[in-house]
């Protein structure tokens, strides 16, 4: 009752309702382009659209160069979004990418919609175990790629993937520092964080680095010792496992992060309608829960 009468209170003072109260989880939620796994996998870009709007995503993930403007034009023609692309980014000696990959990604930028993210999955040989060095030779490029993406509203930043350049999202984040260009971000990916980095302290990494993240994959998964596990515990059905990823979800919204979710499909088995909806489906209880939440 206090609370509801401070509220009122205040939108009597200010003519505003505090901001606290007026949050929702509204983030757009798309699907990630990793469904080969399913039994009935949709194979091409049209198939893989109709299934995604059939259900009703906000959008696909792009993969990079490859298949990039027949995907978009099959998003395109059902009123879908890309609101990231996930593109492969390597790098040597001098830190930059060849000319073509270098051409094919501001292709990719110049086309893509106001206010989507590239992604980079990051590969260097060179720099694998000196990535001191390797982060201030990538980082220049990625100046260069910021620059050119500002007018037309791209976001940049770099995923955290095992195996790869960057792993961890601290390190996504360290390379949004050095980089240091308002588009340019971090990422972070769910069942990468759990394979990597555990479970332990994820909350007081969110506080710290929500205010950077651009872009971030989720599922469902078990929590415990998650760096022994494998994907088939950390990659379940969104609403499944014993991890919150609720939690997680709602613990980002709180610390201000508004960017897209993506569900991350990789190796799940099964029907591809049937997942894919009861994904949504969680997702819906979801954001039903957190409005409850946030009501007086």
């Amino acid at each position: 009752m206090q609370i509801k009468l401070l509220v009122t209170i205040v939108f009597l003072i200010t003519g505003t309702i505090p901001l606290y109260s007026q949050l929702k989880l509204d983030n757009a939620f798309y699907v990630q382009n990793t469904l080969n796994g399913f039994n009935n996998a949709p194979k091409t870009a049209a198939e893989k659209a109709n299934l995604v709007k059939t259900i009703g995503f906000d959008g696909l993930e792009g993969m990079g160069y490859e298949d990039f403007f027949e995907l978009k034009n099959a998003l395109d023609k059902e009123d879908l979004k890309m609101p990231v692309n996930y593109v492969e980014l390597d790098f040597e000696t001098e830190g930059r990418p060849d000319s073509i990959r270098s051409g094919e990604i501001k292709t990719m930028i110049k086309a893509s919609e106001r206010g989507s993210v590239i992604y980079f999955h990051l590969h260097s040989k060179t720099y694998l175990n000196d990535k001191s060095n390797g982060d201030n030779a990538i980082a220049a490029y990625l100046r260069e790629l910021c620059e050119y993406s500002a007018p037309f509203g791209i976001k940049l930043c770099i995923y955290p993937h095992i195996g790869t350049y960057c792993e961890t999202v601290s390190h996504s984040i360290q390379l949004a520092k050095i980089v240091d260009r308002k588009n340019f971000g971090a990422a972070m990916n769910l069942c990468h964080l759990l394979k990597v980095e555990g479970s332990e302290g994820i909350g007081s990494k969110i506080k710290e680095f929500a205010p950077l993240l651009f872009a971030v994959n989720i599922c469902g998964a078990d929590d415990g010792d998650t760096k022994q596990y494998g994907w088939d515990r950390l990659i379940q059905p969104l609403g499944q496992g014993s991890f919150d990823t609720y939690g997680f979800i709602k613990l980002l919204r709180d610390n201000g992060y508004n960017g897209p979710f993506g569900l991350q499909c990789y190796n799940l088995k099964g029907d591809a309608a049937e997942i894919l909806t009861s994904s949504l489906k969680a997702w819906k209880e979801y954001k039903k829960r957190y409005s409850e939440e946030k009501e007086f």
